[in-house]
């Protein structure tokens, strides 16, 4: 049996996972705990079976569904895991600049990647912000594992592209502008108009 104490559940996940009766006889809990995103414990099993631990950067660890199908991005119909990126969605999603999320690079350290990620629906964008504090470049990776390309492109505090992504070898996408000065710049990920994927992203930040 799964130890939930390990882990951060709400009371409502809580009552549907003990709460159930059959014969007089207490019944084990649902092995479906939902597609809310849970935190990762400190040690193994770092979640239930059936979801997997995914670094979500400054955001923390987060126990997500494997086999979910709602959540921020969900309801696309194409049977895709649309939950991976819950986390960085967020609650207005990270469709645009004004939304994007905000990483740690360069706020505290140089680089960061992502797992799990999803375009999802068709037509999603993820965006991600990165704010230099002295002149330098940035960095991006968008890998997928087959499947749709997705594209990933640089973009200044306007959401003005300074680079399109070019191919960096087979399932991989890299975006490179060297010598800005600081300010906020954006790194978003998509595909075309009717494409579903997931994807990894790697975002870094290097100076002079």
């Amino acid at each position: 049996m799964r130890i939930l104490s390990l882990l951060t559940v709400s009371a409502m996940s809580l009552t549907a996972a003990f709460a159930a009766f059959s014969g007089g006889a207490c019944s084990p809990y649902s092995p479906d705990l939902g597609d809310e995103p849970y935190k990762c414990a400190d040690t193994e099993p770092f979640c239930p079976s059936g979801y997997s631990c995914n670094d979500q950067g400054s955001a923390g660890k987060f126990c997500i569904n494997s086999g979910g199908t709602s959540g921020v991005d969900a309801g696309s119909g194409s049977g895709l895991d649309c939950t991976g990126d819950v986390t960085t969605e967020g609650p207005n999603r990270n469709d645009d600049i004004s939304h994007a999320f905000a990483t740690p690079v360069e706020s505290s350290r140089g680089d960061i990647s992502f797992a799990g990620l999803v375009i999802c629906p068709a037509g999603d964008r993820d965006t991600y912000s990165v704010t230099l504090l002295t002149m330098g470049s940035i960095d991006a990776t968008v890998t997928t594992d087959g499947g749709a390309p997705v594209q990933v492109n640089l973009l200044n505090s306007g959401g003005t592209s300074i680079n399109n992504g070019t191919s960096n070898g087979a399932m991989s996408i890299h975006a490179f502008a060297a010598n800005l000065p600081p300010a906020t710049y954006y790194v978003q990920a998509f595909a075309t108009a009717t494409a579903t994927n997931h994807y990894k992203l790697a975002i870094k930040a290097t100076h002079p």
